[in-house]
């Protein structure tokens, strides 16, 4: 995507240029297309009713059938993929034709492997469990293998993000393949561990854009962008959720009926944490998936106070939009103080990006 590259040559160093909506059209064109998609599946549906009808005496061959169809649906978007994503480079679109495209072979594999390995009728709920225990694993593997074979073929960067995703997914899927009695006491865990992989790969990309100028750091923004909240989600539940850390705390601050001051403060304190990396990174989006829990610490420690309502959504707004203001305002001057001890070249620096002096070509303005 040359001509975007080359507009940011012209951009200040450091910035996140995400120019994935250029003009209105890009909306006007992406609400087309999901409506489009909408429509190609509710007739897809109604021809295969119509052929099959209400009660097919074959259902492997009508699930079968639908699968056939649901595959050719996906190879619609993908032919639209060509000239919208391909050739005309329109990212807002694009990442609609990629959505849709990924459902429709979600729908065609799901349907699919249920008519290959489904049995006739289940005795008890064990016969099911049992055949269907792989389904999550080829599901995942069969919509990551597409998310990236679209990515090879566009070089959309949502498609890296969403791709890394289903990577995770393919992780977590083989994990409960594996031991399905030990996932739901290693949720959390399997959730972190999912939102690390994202993380180290878009600093991945990160330190081969430093300045934020090409595709790359497209791909490493989307990569932050779904890690962000799982790491949040699962650090926020390690720390409050029961963990031996979040125990201390309570019994510090004594016992259960300060849980919800203790929650509140342990989740701002998540936040400062996330706010400290995005800024050592520079990297923003770190930041935004705790904006919602740190609006309802805020407002629970504000409530504290003793005041009403009205006062405490108020406070917590003012709190909240105060620190974001500042922190954007002054995001490159916090920069420039935090990252100063660290080194200004080499692969530390490629990971820490080194904040420009004021004044200094290539840093954004600040007022």
């Amino acid at each position: 995507m040359s001509t975007l590259e080359d507009r940011r040559r012209g951009s200040p160093s450091g910035e996140e240029e995400l120019r994935f909506i250029r003009n209105f059209h890009d909306i006007f064109l992406s609400i087309g297309l999901l409506m489009f998609a909408a429509g190609l599946g509710i007739v897809s549906a109604l021809v295969l009713k119509e052929i099959v009808g209400d009660d097919p005496q074959d259902w492997r061959s009508a699930a079968r059938l639908a699968a056939g169809i649901a595959f050719a649906d996906a190879a619609i978007m993908w032919i639209l993929a060509e000239f919208f994503a391909r050739s005309r480079r329109l990212f807002l679109p694009s990442i609609v034709i990629l959505l849709t495209f990924v459902w429709f072979i979600a729908v065609g594999v799901f349907t699919l492997y249920v008519a290959q390995f489904g049995s006739e009728e289940f005795n008890d709920p064990g016969d099911a469990m049992e055949q269907l225990k792989l389904l999550p694993l080829v599901l995942s593997g069969a919509v990551t293998a597409a998310i990236y074979l679209f990515y090879l073929r566009s070089k959309l960067p949502f498609a890296m993000g969403f791709g890394a995703l289903g990577l995770a997914s393919v992780g977590v899927s083989a994990f409960v393949y594996q031991y399905p009695d030990a996932f739901l006491e290693n949720t959390t865990a399997l959730q972190l561990a999912s939102g690390l992989f994202m993380f180290v790969l878009g600093v991945f990309f990160d330190a081969r854009d430093p300045e934020r100028r090409t595709r790359l750091s497209d791909n490493g923004f989307w990569l932050h962008f779904f890690a962000a909240p799982l790491i949040f989600a699962s650090v926020l539940n390690f720390a409050t959720g029961g963990g031996m850390f979040a125990r201390e705390l309570h019994e510090a601050t004594g016992g259960p009926a300060n849980n919800e001051t203790v929650t509140a403060a342990v989740t701002l304190i998540v936040v400062v944490t996330f706010a400290i990396v995005s800024l050592l990174i520079n990297r923003r989006a770190l930041l935004v998936a705790g904006l919602i829990s740190a609006a309802v610490a805020i407002g629970v420690l504000v409530s504290k106070t003793g005041l009403d309502g009205a006062w405490t959504a108020a406070l917590t707004l003012l709190l909240l939009g105060g620190a974001m203001v500042l922190l954007g305002g002054g995001w490159h001057a916090a920069r420039r103080v935090l990252v100063a001890p660290f080194p200004k070249t080499g692969l530390i620096a490629r990971i820490v990006p080194p904040e420009p002096r004021k004044g200094e070509a290539g840093e954004a303005d600040e007022n």
